[in-house]
């Protein structure tokens, strides 16, 4: 069945059942009903957090590994995103109420004279036509060859973060740009609530919920003597993390919940802020930034620089001598004009100039202007120091980290699975891991009516992050003179994995 883009159905355990394709035609009728969103009750979102370790190397010190010879490592303090999940109606909701905005943010701004400059969450197709869009690696390439192109002069590189960027979005500022979008004075009531439900935070959490139900949740399951059919029954679960194993579909029906969960809710009653993963988040921050980024590009290209926004990072590409007047005036709008924060602690200045002979970027302190050319500009995941562009190690060390894991894992389910001859799954590791995954294809699955017919799908196998460092790789060839550089950073990962291959198989010899 052909389906709308906004048309999204998710998985993950909520309050209530999860939807499907059945359910289309009676859920198109609902959210394209204006009045029928007007009166819709949102249940409260889930709250999770997701915390990620930061893995720092010890400058202090300054110890090495006697073995690799490396700078020894230290966790930083982690980070914490606060992740707010909808019900499945509330997120499709959601969905096609991102897909108005979008359409009328992307008709408001090809209007405008910075339309190429704001890269996140937009589908800008790589060449007029193309049905393959940007991403990540064509928006550093597009800041990197504009500092190329200019190595004549002596350049200054501003990245900046904007300090906890959608729990701070002002509700007043958004609610403005949402109806400058749409040309219009007010809000309509459907929108309306649709703005309501994301400023006036009601959630609950996750862990409480889960133990409301005395560590139980409503799983799929096949039916007896049937291949078809499925039903719904409460099992107990040891703990979130095996929710995807057990096929968990719901903590609770709608119906549990108004009985027995009421008391979980926790009402948010802040002026700013809205839930970071919900569908129409990440569109919303487009246009609640739509006058900052006229008033910056305005500025910016007024001297001749560049000025590009990911998101909450930005960077800016002038002359040196428009330095500290530049960085001066973005503070200000960031804080006056989108009611936001820049902390000096996350702006980085980098300068490009040539130093015998050679055209070299590097680090400076702000305030003292003191130079660092140990460090050069870091952006989207990539390094350039006015020469070659690599990717971070920061990239390489999670995906060799989530190696790890996995071998580890694949080992722990070989002792101890049915399994008799107590074996590594090896195909799913090198797919993953190797370059024997990296390459990207359509999914075909058999036909319903003929299973010895394949039919194509809408679906990629997207590859594995091998395929990332090769796109990478290719892209970035003209600016590293022609040459392999970034390709040549992954070449340790094949002895990485074997020699990990290795450890593995020798533990479950020893415990067989």
């Amino acid at each position: 069945m052909e389906t709308e883009d906004w048309f999204k159905l998710k998985r993950y355990p909520h309050i209530g059942e999860p939807l499907s394709l059945k359910d289309y035609k009676w859920i198109k009728a609902y959210v394209e009903n204006p009045v029928s969103v007007k009166k819709h009750s949102f249940l409260p979102l889930i709250h999770k957090c997701i915390i990620k370790r930061k893995y720092r190397a010890d400058t202090v010190n300054l110890v090495r590994n006697k073995k690799t010879g490396e700078r020894m490592r230290f966790i930083d303090k982690p980070k914490v995103r606060h992740i707010y999940y909808a019900s499945h109606l509330d997120s499709i909701v959601f969905s096609y109420y991102n897909h108005l905005i979008s359409e009328a943010y992307e008709k408001l701004i090809a209007t405008k004279n910075f339309n190429e400059s704001i890269v996140a969450y937009r589908k800008i197709p790589i060449t007029k036509g193309s049905d393959k869009n940007k991403c990540n690696i064509d928006f550093a390439k597009s800041t990197f060859e504009f500092i190329k192109k200019n190595e004549e002069k002596k350049l200054t590189a501003i990245v900046a973060d904007v300090t906890a960027f959608f729990d701070n979005l002002d509700h007043k500022v958004l609610k403005k740009q949402w109806c400058k979008v749409l040309n219009l004075k007010t809000l309509p009531e459907d929108h309306y609530n649709v703005f309501k439900a994301l400023t006036k935070l009601r959630y609950v959490e996750s862990d409480q919920l889960f133990n409301s139900y005395k560590g139980s949740m409503l799983v799929e399951r096949g039916v007896p003597n049937s291949y078809k059919e499925k039903e719904i029954k409460r099992i107990e679960i040891e703990s979130n993390k095996y929710f995807k194993e057990k096929n968990a579909v719901a903590y609770c029906t709608k119906e549990e919940f108004i009985q027995n969960n009421l008391n979980l809710i926790i009402s948010g009653k802040n002026k700013k802020g809205i839930p970071q993963g919900s569908p129409i988040s990440a569109t919303l921050a487009n246009v609640y930034m739509l006058s900052f980024d006229q008033e910056v590009y305005d500025k910016v290209e007024a001297i001749g620089g560049y000025y590009q926004r990911y998101s909450d990072d930005l960077i800016i590409v002038c002359e040196q001598k428009y330095e500290d007047e530049i960085i001066k005036y973005i503070r200000d709008k960031v804080q006056n004009l989108a009611k936001l924060e820049i902390h000096p602690s996350k702006t980085t200045v980098y300068r490009f100039e040539e130093i015998n002979g050679i055209f070299k970027g590097y680090e400076i302190d702000e305030k003292s202007k003191e130079r660092n050319y140990n460090k050069s500009l870091e952006y989207l995941g990539f390094i350039f120091d006015g020469q070659r562009v690599l990717i971070k190690d920061s990239g390489f060390s999670k995906f060799y980290r989530s190696m790890k894991r996995s071998f580890k894992k694949s080992t722990s389910l070989a002792l101890y699975s049915k399994n008799p001859d107590k074996r590594i799954f090896k195909p799913k590791l090198y797919k993953r891991f190797t370059h024997r995954g990296a390459k990207r294809k359509l999914i075909y699955h058999p036909s319903k009516t003929d299973p010895t017919i394949y039919e194509r799908t809408k679906k990629y196998y997207w590859g594995n992050y091998l395929s990332y460092i090769y796109k990478a790789n290719d892209s970035m060839r003209s600016l590293n003179d022609g040459r392999d550089i970034i390709k040549r950073q992954s070449r340790k990962f094949w002895n990485q994995f074997h020699k990990l291959m290795r450890f593995h198989e020798s533990r479950l010899i020893k415990q067989k």
